[in-house]
């Protein structure tokens, strides 16, 4: 990308800790309030400041709120777990009946890329009455082929490596750097598709300082591969249950598979599909420009 797009002004930015569960959950609002809300959902490992160039984009027609997942950002870790799917969707029902209680109209436009797009899915799903369209970048389930490659093995086996592997993590130190640079060089080799500007903003607010340097924000604890994925046959009932009109967003050179190419898209009722040239599985980076060309056509149809 040859020009970095602007970031919002922190000093419009509201943000509190609210906590629905017993769990502090970091939620923040850009823009007018009266104006039609869309909530933001990040995905797994990230935080919700990577919307930041979304919001800047946005905020003259739309109210955005923006919160960390659970064990994410600056959001709390829940103890010894809680990461499925129903853990998340109901502190996105939390956050929303907090923003109705503030005086927001229902029902709302919801955006999620990755597993936050995955959430934004089943958040359709299960609380129709909710949700005004949903946008979901690279967010499904596993495709057939890869959900077969998850359990070609017995589930025994699958659950002793499961174990193992949280066992290995427990134990593990996290990962510190010397210096807050250190932690942003980390993060610019990782996604050398990005402008190193961007880069930077992602890793500034991906760190935080810890005694011996700075560490990683996300839960360490997060993100296996689960012991029981959900097959698409079962998901794929949940997809077909969504009223609101969907939109599915994917990158031609992302290691994640078109739902247009592997059946997915045959899940939904009432769902359309852009892929972006020359994007990966952070398109909405990658392209930036066209990405919130076309998530404003979808958003103002609906």
């Amino acid at each position: 990308m040859s020009v970095v797009p602007p970031l919002p002004d922190d000093q419009l930015l509201r943000e509190e800790m609210i906590r629905p569960f017993g769990l502090g959950l970091k939620l923040r609002i850009w823009g007018d309030p009266h104006k039609p809300l869309v909530l933001l959902q990040h995905g797994g490992k990230d935080h919700g400041r990577s919307w930041d160039w979304t919001v800047e984009a946005l905020r003259t027609d739309y109210c955005l709120a923006v919160p960390d997942l659970r064990g994410h950002g600056d959001s709390e870790n829940p103890l010894g777990g809680g990461y499925d799917t129903v853990d998340m969707v109901a502190d996105m029902a939390a956050i929303v009946e907090h923003l109705e209680a503030q005086g927001q109209t229902m029902p709302i436009h919801v955006v999620g890329h990755s597993w936050g797009g995955n959430l934004a899915l089943n958040f359709a799903a299960a609380l129709p009455n909710r949700v005004r369209s949903v946008v979901s970048i690279e967010g499904l389930g596993f495709s057939q082929d890869r959900y077969d490659q998850l359990v070609n093995k017995p589930m025994a086996a699958r659950m002793g490596e499961a174990v193992q592997r949280r066992l290995t993590v427990a134990k593990r130190k996290p990962r510190v750097f010397e210096t807050q640079e250190e932690g942003m060089k980390r993060l610019v080799a990782l996604h050398p598709q990005l402008a190193q500007e961007q880069a930077e903003h992602l890793a500034r607010h991906a760190l935080r300082p810890c005694s011996e340097g700075w560490a990683w924000k996300h839960d360490p604890a997060m993100g296996f591969m689960p012991v029981r994925p959900s097959p698409p046959s079962e998901y794929g009932q949940v997809y077909r249950e969504i009223r609101a009109p969907v939109l599915l967003m994917y990158g031609r050179d992302s290691w994640a598979t078109s739902p247009k190419d592997d059946g997915r898209m045959d899940m939904f009722t009432n769902a359309e599909l852009i892929e972006f040239e020359n994007a990966g599985h952070w398109l909405h980076h990658d392209q930036f420009t066209d990405f919130i060309g076309a998530l404003r056509r979808f958003l103002e149809r609906h």
